[in-house]
Formats: structure tokens, C-alpha cells, sequence
């Protein structure tokens, strides 16, 4: 799993702000930034496994799945988006 040179879309919150969709409009904020203004092709999101929360933050940006590695021992779930 090489991706030289990919953007990777992430987001990480303290747990008091989970649960009230700041990650979902932060994520379609950047995702949209990054297609419309910056044209990057691509935008990739790594998730540790069994993070089913930004999973679901990655699909509702337009992600899907694209492989499971393993990396320095850490299971991840690798999402990818295509600049339309």
C-alpha cells in the first residue's frame, strides 16, 4: 500500500464534540476545497480498523472502501474518493 504523494482527508475530535455531525461538515467542507479549488484527483482517508464511526464520516463524503493493510502493526481500512 504505497500512495506517494496522496492527499488524505482526516479528522480527529475530543470526545466531547462527538455525535453532532462536526465531522461529517468538516469533512465534505475539505473534500469540497480540495475537488473545486485545490483540483486535486483523489483524496484517500486511512481508518483504523474497527473505527466504525469515521467510516461512516468517509462514506458520507462519497468514499468506499478500497483495501484493508496492515502498517508499524496498525490495521487500517483505506477509503478513497475520485475528484468527479
Amino acid at each position: 500500500m504505497e500512495e506517494e504523494g496522496a492527499a488524505e482527508l482526516g479528522y480527529d475530535f475530543r470526545s466531547d464534540f462527538w455525535n453532532q455531525g462536526y465531522a461529517s461538515e468538516a469533512a465534505l467542507a475539505v473534500r469540497d476545497y480540495a475537488f473545486d479549488i485545490l483540483q486535486l484527483p483523489q483524496l484517500i482517508s486511512l481508518i483504523r480498523l474497527g473505527n466504525l464511526v469515521s467510516r461512516r464520516v468517509a462514506e458520507k463524503v462519497g468514499m468506499t472502501f478500497a483495501e484493508e493493510f496492515t502498517r508499524y502493526d496498525i490495521c487500517y481500512w483505506k477509503y478513497v474518493i475520485q475528484n468527479p
